[in-house]
């Protein structure tokens, strides 16, 4: 019995049994270059940046904290402070690299006085900073390679707030921002250094309902939460399936 040779371009033909095999080494092909990608993205976090923006209301304290998602590199964290409505800090979940590159920056001409803290797993404070410069309204800054930077990768809270509103714990503050040094960047020396962050004390040097939008910026992080392996198989499955339909194209 004769095989039925399929039409290919410029009066080509290819039988069956030839164009069977070619789909399927395509197929191969295609499962394979998934797998490796794949397997590269479980071991290690991708490298490409992202920004997140606050989605509800993030909370002041680890256990409301926000946690950000993604899948690459954080570069930017985007929100709001409303103190005339209570929400006067903001914290965040994050993942820090290690090796002291980590750093976060606030925006300038941000509408309000910020400040700065960063907690590492448990709670207890790491570093903060007021002011970059000695005027308010000036950025504020955890700065990389400094000796209070974290050494050591993995998850961490960054909180900002509105001056001079500033965390304590069961022991009192926990950090000695301001004071005669609004420059300064500071470790958890104060009266409550030693315990978890559990709440925000001071007063606001600006009217409370002052607030509104501002933007972090970093280096050294990811988002603390990475899309499950299952969705990373998704989105290989789908390129696999547009690199297999490309090439069947370009054999039609």
């Amino acid at each position: 019995m004769s095989r039925n040779p399929t039409a290919l371009p410029n009066g080509q033909r290819m039988e069956k049994g030839v164009l069977r095999r070619s789909f399927m080494s395509t197929v191969g092909r295609a499962s394979s270059v998934s797998f490796c990608m794949l397997y590269l993205i479980l071991l290690g976090r991708p490298s490409y940046a992202a920004p997140f923006t606050e989605i509800a209301d993030a909370g002041s304290l680890p256990a409301t904290a926000e946690v950000t998602s993604g899948a690459g590199l954080l570069t930017e964290i985007a929100g709001t402070l409303t103190p005339a409505s209570g929400d006067a800090q903001d914290m965040y979940k994050i993942h820090i690299d290690g090796g002291g590159t980590f750093s976060a920056t606030t925006l300038d001409g941000v509408g309000f006085d910020s400040e700065l803290f960063l907690f590492d797993a448990s709670g207890k404070g790491v570093y903060a900073n007021d002011d970059v410069e000695g005027r308010d309204f000036a950025p504020s800054m955890l700065p990389a390679g400094h000796p209070l930077t974290p050494v050591t990768a993995g998850d961490y809270y960054l909180a900002i707030t509105q001056c001079c509103s500033v965390p304590i714990s069961s022991g009192g503050e926990i950090f000695t921002v301001g004071g005669r040094d609004h420059r300064a960047v500071s470790g958890p020396t104060g009266a409550g250094g030693d315990s978890p962050v559990t709440g925000y004390s001071g007063t606001f040097v600006q009217n409370p309902t002052v607030g509104g939008p501002y933007q972090i910026f970093l280096t050294g992080a990811h988002a603390a939460a990475v899309p499950e392996p299952e969705v990373f198989a998704l989105m290989l499955a789908g390129l696999g399936m547009v690199s297999l339909f490309t090439r069947r194209r370009k054999i039609a």
